[in-house]
């Protein structure tokens, strides 16, 4: 395994979480070209998030951290540095925002122990993840050791103590074991984008769980609201991108002198709409996601729909300004031709169909019409 920093020593700028994510930001963009490669590892990216007190800010306060998006009044916030991350490399805010879902989990269905666990991971410079991704080898806990893999593990080879979801005779549950000894391989991730977030496959059969490593109880991993709820911090990280192309499009028009044509006018209005729809779907998912007295199925609705507008926002923003750019905006090194690469891949989530499905059977039972879109 190979680790980010070997001694790391957390800032007083941890209480500072949003300015701690513009200083990432800086060395992330600066890096984002170059890391645009097979098997690249952004550990200079993730050794800042570390020096920067980003892997503890999850954590609570007793454990180095401030409890960052784990609760409504710091939603916000955490959508916040999700979204500067996201901005400057799309890879590395997928990797940190599987390390804030991995905490999140922890501290709703695990025990002190094992967030102590996580903070000594945050402690040694290490993220965490989770890792669900079923391929044809199931992961499986037999009589106390791990028989099997999991695909599209982001951070593989870098993250030590991830989250893992397992099957049981009772059930599927989460585990947190050290897989310092499994088999990581990076060789199958061939995919258009997100070259830099380390996803691959990996092999934990033999590796040991000790009980204190077995998180909460079966079933637990798929339970509303965290499942479906948890997805707005992914439209968080993807937000961050769109607004970059948003920048680049307007810079675009400026170089080329396009700004005083009509239609390129139009166009680019189109698209600022889109851009808002997908600001406003984003934070109304993060508010309802964490607004713990909602009904689950609400929550888990709400988040569904911003799951799909988000979609059809980002997309039709991509569209814009590959008609406005032309051939050049699709040819390397262009940070458009990077980001837009990177973007499309990332949207590719889980069942969206499903998701949206299971949003529209909400919204058909009887209720009034603004309780549909989240009021009270």
């Amino acid at each position: 395994m190979h680790n980010a920093s070997d001694a790391i020593v957390v800032p007083l700028s941890r209480r500072d979480p949003a300015a701690a994510a513009r200083r990432v930001a800086v060395i992330a963009a600066d890096l984002a070209p170059e890391r645009d490669t097979d098997f690249s590892v952004p550990d200079t990216e993730v050794a800042a998030l570390a020096g920067e007190g980003l892997l503890h800010a999850p954590l609570p306060d007793d454990l180095g951290g401030i409890g960052l998006g784990m609760d409504v009044a710091t939603a916000s916030m955490l959508r916040h540095v999700l979204r500067t991350i996201g901005g400057a490399s799309l890879s590395l805010g997928r990797l940190y925002e599987g390390h804030v879902n991995a905490v999140r989990l922890v501290a709703r269905y695990g025990t002190p122990a094992q967030m102590r666990l996580l903070a000594a991971e945050a402690d040694a410079g290490r993220l965490s993840a989770v890792w669900n991704a079923q391929g044809t080898d199931k992961l499986r806990l037999v009589d106390g050791r791990l028989v099997g893999g999991k695909i599209y593990t982001s951070g593989i080879g870098i993250i030590r103590r991830p989250l893992l979801t397992a099957e049981t005779a009772d059930g599927t549950v989460m585990l947190l074991p050290d897989v310092a000894m499994a088999t990581g391989d990076l060789s199958g991730w061939t995919v258009l984008g997100m070259r830099a977030s380390m996803t691959g496959r990996a092999d934990f059969t033999g590796i040991a769980v000790a009980d204190g490593e077995i998180i909460g109880t079966p079933g637990d991993y798929y339970r509303s609201p965290l499942f479906a709820g948890g997805a707005w911090r992914v439209l968080a990280v993807q937000l961050g991108a769109l607004e970059q192309l948003m920048a680049l499009y307007r810079q675009l028009l400026g170089e080329r002198g396009r700004a005083g044509d009509p239609v390129q006018r139009a166009r680019f209005g189109e698209a600022v709409a889109m851009l808002e729809t997908a600001r406003l779907w984003t934070a109304r998912a993060a508010a309802v996601a964490e607004d713990s007295p909602r009904p689950d199925g609400e929550i888990d609705a709400l988040v569904n729909l911003a799951r799909y507008s988000f979609d059809r926002a980002a997309l039709g923003v991509i569209e814009r300004i590959q008609r406005a750019g032309g051939l050049s905006t699709m040819v390397r090194p262009n940070p458009i031709e990077r980001i837009v690469r990177d973007l499309t891949t990332y949207l590719r989530q889980p069942f969206p169909d499903a998701a949206l499905d299971d949003a529209a059977r909400w919204a058909l039972a009887e209720r009034p019409v603004h309780a549909d879109l989240g009021e009270r």
